[in-house]
C-alpha cells in the first residue's frame, strides 16, 4: 500500500467516525432518559400531620408550599387537652398502651402518589394520632416519608417507629427539625423535598 493511499484511507476512516458522533449526538430523542430527568406528570402530594403546638403545623405548610401538595390535618374525635401537663398525661398513657385514637376523618388518598406525615417526638416515638393514620389510612402503594418536629430530644425511635408502622412504602431520611425553628425552617425543607425527589 502505498503512502498516498495509507493517507487516503484514514482520512475517510477519520471523517467517518466523526460523522457517526455527530449523527449520534444530534438525536437524543432516541437515547434513554436519564434517572431524574422530569417527564411530564408532577408527583401528585399529601402532606398529612399532627399538630398539637403549631410546630409541626408551621413545618407542613413549608413542605405543602415545596411541592405543591395538599395538606390535610389529623385530628383526634376526642381532643387533646390544652394544658401542657394534661397532654403529656394522656399521651404518655395512650403510648405506654400503644392506644390508635380515633381520628375524626381521613384524607381521600386516591389522588396522592406520595405522603409526606408529620408527627411531633412525644415520648421518644411519633403521636399516637399519626400511627392510627399509618395503620388504617390504606396507603398501600403509597410511596411514604417522615418529617418531625422535636423540643430538644431529636429523632430517638420516631423513624424506626414509622418504618414498623407504615402500610405504604417508605422512602427517603425523615426530615427532623427543632419546634422552634420549625416555621423559620423553608430552606431545610425545600432542600429535603429535593432529596426526595419530587
Amino acid at each position: 500500500m502505498t503512502r498516498r493511499t495509507f493517507l487516503t484511507r484514514a482520512a475517510a476512516l477519520t471523517v467517518g467516525a466523526f460523522a457517526a458522533g455527530c449523527g449520534e449526538a444530534a438525536a437524543p430523542a432516541s437515547a434513554p432518559i436519564a434517572p431524574g430527568t422530569p417527564q411530564g406528570a408532577k408527583k401528585r402530594v399529601l402532606v398529612a400531620y399532627y399538630s398539637w403546638s403549631g410546630n409541626t403545623k408551621a413545618l407542613a405548610g413549608l413542605l405543602a408550599k415545596a411541592t405543591g401538595g395538599k395538606l390535610f390535618a389529623l385530628t383526634p374525635k376526642e381532643p387533646y387537652p390544652t394544658d401542657y401537663g394534661a397532654c403529656l398525661e394522656r399521651a404518655k398513657r395512650e403510648i405506654g398502651a400503644k392506644a390508635r385514637p380515633e381520628l375524626a376523618a381521613l384524607p381521600e388518598l386516591a389522588e396522592a402518589d406520595v405522603v409526606l406525615v408529620g408527627s411531633p417526638n412525644w415520648y421518644g416515638t411519633l403521636a399516637p394520632p399519626v400511627s392510627a393514620f399509618l395503620e388504617s389510612a390504606g396507603l398501600a402503594g403509597k410511596s411514604v416519608a417522615l418529617f418531625q418536629t422535636h423540643g430538644g430530644g431529636g429523632a430517638q425511635r420516631c423513624e424506626r417507629d414509622f418504618k414498623a408502622q407504615c402500610k405504604g412504602k417508605p422512602f427517603g431520611r425523615a426530615l427532623i427539625v427543632s419546634g422552634s425553628r420549625a416555621a423559620r425552617s423553608g430552606e431545610e425543607a425545600a432542600a429535603w423535598v429535593r432529596t426526595l425527589g419530587l
